[in-house]
């Protein structure tokens, strides 16, 4: 039989709108497949955002928890205090002994005065992020300068000589808040600067890309890697018996990151200094 099935008879004038339909049938699979892709990739962008927004979630509650713990009992103590020396203040009173009624005086006033600072600092940490004044264009050279005229009184007890290099950068920022988180940094310094001797501080800055990177860097106590992390948490301490309610490095972390910023410690160990960094944008 030499027929040929009319199929092969077709000319290619027949055959390309068959050939349109399956490309257009074949392209509209693709586009169907492209906007699959593109879906599931949204979900699975949503599910790690919201994995991500749980997991702060759960960090913002432990430090909850953790922060109402150390807030009552940081305030008990010297609640305990004040009620206890009260008692020794009417039997002191009574029984005429002014060198002892001085004495339980003065320790009421150290607890009232602790109480204090811990609730002002409390109030301060509330407030960042949450009050806001404007973002203005300042050198940091001049913030930096404010703020050691405010630490002048501890600069001289401790003797500590600070080198502030002297072309640092403008920057556009909250300068208000920038100049309380130098003067945590400062005092945290000079806090923990333990028996050094000849304390020096050294501010400075450098230009990473788009970012300026500017740091403080000490010759006191030190900190160990363990530690990098944790004294960044509200109330934690490398030395419990120093002054200070442990609020102060939360508080230049709170700072650095409502201006989109990092801020980090290094240091090559116990003894022997740190620096602590922080970013601003350009």
């Amino acid at each position: 039989d030499t027929a040929t099935p009319e199929i092969y008879n077709l000319s290619l004038h027949d055959a390309l709108p068959i050939l349109y339909l399956i490309s257009k049938q074949l392209s509209l699979q693709a586009l169907n497949n492209i906007l699959q892709a593109r879906h599931i990739t949204e979900i699975k962008k949503a599910e790690d955002i919201i994995k991500e927004q749980v997991a702060k979630l759960e960090i913002k509650n432990t430090e909850l928890e953790r922060f109402t713990y150390t807030v009552s009992h940081d305030l008990k103590s010297p609640l305990i205090t004040i009620k206890g020396f009260l008692g020794h203040l009417v039997a002191d009173a009574k029984s005429g002994n002014i060198e002892r009624l001085e004495g339980d005086i003065n320790r009421i006033s150290k607890a009232a005065d602790k109480m204090q600072t811990l609730l002002d600092d409390l109030l301060e940490l509330s407030r960042i992020g949450r009050i806001t004044n404007p973002m203005t264009r300042f050198s940091m050279n001049i913030a930096i300068r404010e703020t050691l005229e405010l630490l002048q009184g501890l600069i001289k007890i401790k003797k500590v000589k600070i080198n502030i290099e002297p072309s640092m950068p403008e920057i556009k920022a909250d300068k208000t808040r920038i100049r309380q988180l130098w003067q945590n940094l400062i005092e945290n310094s000079i806090k923990y600067s333990g028996n050094t001797e000849n304390l020096k501080i050294e501010i400075g800055h450098k230009i990473l890309n788009d970012e300026i990177i500017f740091f403080i860097k000490d010759n006191g106590i030190g900190i160990e890697m363990p530690y990098y992390e944790k004294i960044f948490n509200l109330f934690d301490k490398l030395d419990n018996s120093s002054d200070g309610t442990g609020i102060g490095l939360a508080l230049a972390k709170r700072i650095v990151e409502i201006h989109n910023g990092k801020i980090w410690v290094e240091s090559d160990g116990k003894n022997k200094g740190a620096t602590f960094y922080f970013t601003i944008k350009k």
